[in-house]
């Protein structure tokens, strides 16, 4: 019998958090699986460390310079009118096209950015955003049997801050209707590979991430989510048979938002962004603009060849990045006071040129900047006018590492900080199918850990 893969994808799930939960006892199938062998390596996410960026790497094992999915909006080119990237936006081809070429079917369930479902050589079922069920399936009948399992596209959000008991209510029957639908297909067979993501673990960790900590009141009620998580992940990692290949992964790590920090608002007290408080949209930019963003913190330099009215010439293009990017690195954060002169440590991790992260035929469309937030810091590209840091509703927000890679099958001693983009290939090559041109390397290798244990640290 030929091997087949399956591929658990736990959106927004951090690396540590998984770990404790494992050593604590909360999620028991997943630290079984962890401590039966296999390797759990950590994960960076590309930049932005957003959900549709990171999951188009995954899908086609190639970087944003290749695939064009920068973000999940983004500006038509020589214009200023925004557009959803989803499915169409993909300029390489995904890992189903891959294993069709081999004569493989594939199950892709609920990876965002895949609406409006594309016909595959096998089951598609859309991720966020998705906004209509009947354009999210492949094939088109899949939409009666999903209704019948009461599935939900993504979570009703409410009024989490208010009432947080009922939003978490609503999380665990999305992701029980979804488990349920997802078990459904996976039983049904006539796959090779299958890639089914769980997208509840973000939507709670956004809303309620401060209710992880010890001694609130909410904290059990999150552990007892977490359980659920982990039950329902059993039951699909049931659905793989003892000789098939398994990968779990999340898009981006995990962590608190303390401050959110608006960089248009910034660009626009440096005088970057012209026009005052009446430029609201990109609609309204004008000659006055030099530097504008997009959500959450990508820096396009507004040249006159690349936008209608731009004005900047390519050749002050250069130095005007350079400015902006030591302007930011120089801001520091003292609770909602940021200013390079406050009393605190810096808001930013890092401050990358396109050409510092991106390569291909898309880089013309990459924003010449993408700032990459420090601990504790969400960065938002809106373009309201207001103060630089605004109180938000959510508590948690992404980060570029400590995301999840484990493979049942071994990795490398010492490999260290695994790739996106390494994602594709190595999955691939489980699949035997070794398509040529990914940018991604093939993690794998022959040969198994001595102690398993040790990929999840200590017992506390």
């Amino acid at each position: 019998m030929n091997r087949r893969v399956l591929v658990l994808g736990l959106d927004g799930m951090p690396r540590s958090l998984l770990l404790e939960l494992a050593r604590d006892g909360v999620v028991p199938r997943l630290a079984a699986l962890l401590a039966a062998g296999g390797d759990c390596a950590p994960l960076r996410a590309p930049v932005p460390e957003v959900s549709s960026t990171s999951w188009a790497t995954f899908l086609t094992g190639t970087n944003p310079g290749r695939h064009g999915v920068y973000g999940f909006t983004d500006l038509i080119p020589d214009s200023y009118r925004l557009y959803f990237t989803d499915a169409n936006s993909l300029c390489e081809p995904p890992l189903w096209e891959h294993a069709a070429k081999a004569g493989k079917e594939t199950l892709c369930l609920n990876v965002p950015g895949t609406y409006p479902a594309p016909p595959i050589r096998g089951t598609l079922v859309s991720g966020f955003v998705a906004p209509r069920l009947d354009r999210s399936v492949h094939p088109p009948e899949l939409a009666e049997t999903l209704r019948a399992f009461g599935y939900e596209l993504d979570v009703e959000v409410g009024t989490p801050d208010a009432d947080p008991v009922g939003f978490l209510g609503r999380a665990r029957r999305a992701l029980a209707a979804r488990t349920a639908a997802f078990e459904h297909l996976l039983a049904r067979g006539g796959w090779d590979l299958a890639v089914a993501v769980l997208t509840e673990t973000d939507r709670v960790q956004h809303h309620l991430w401060r209710h992880l900590a010890d001694g609130d009141p909410l904290r059990p009620a999150m552990l007892d989510f977490y359980t659920l998580v982990d039950e329902c992940a059993g039951r699909l990692m049931d659905q793989a048979g003892p000789g098939d290949g398994l990968f779990i992964l999340s898009d981006h790590g995990f962590g608190p938002a303390e401050c959110q920090f608006y960089v248009n608002a910034w660009l626009r007290t440096g005088g970057w962004l012209g026009g005052g408080d009446e430029v609201t949209e990109p609609g309204a930019l004008d000659g006055r603009t030099t530097a504008f963003a997009l959500d959450p913190a990508r820096v396009y330099l507004h040249r006159r060849t690349r936008y209608p009215l731009g004005g900047l010439a390519d050749e002050a293009a250069a130095d005007l990045a350079e400015e902006i990017r030591a302007g930011l690195l120089a801001l520091r954060r003292d609770g909602d006071h940021v200013a390079p002169d406050a009393d605190g440590p810096a808001l930013l991790d890092a401050v990358l040129r396109r050409d510092e992260v991106y390569s291909g035929p898309m880089l013309d469309l990459a924003p010449d900047l993408v700032a990459v937030p420090a601990h504790g810091v969400q960065l938002r590209g809106a373009w309201a006018p207001g103060p630089l840091v605004r109180p938000g509703v959510l508590t948690g927000t992404h980060t570029r590492g400590n995301a999840v890679f484990y493979s049942s099958d071994p990795l490398p001693d010492g490999i260290g900080e695994v790739e996106m983009a390494d994602v594709a290939p190595t999955v691939l090559h489980a699949l035997a199918v070794r398509p040529d041109g990914l940018d991604g390397r093939v993690l794998t290798t022959a040969g198994t850990r001595q102690n398993p244990s040790e990929n999840f640290g200590e017992p506390r």
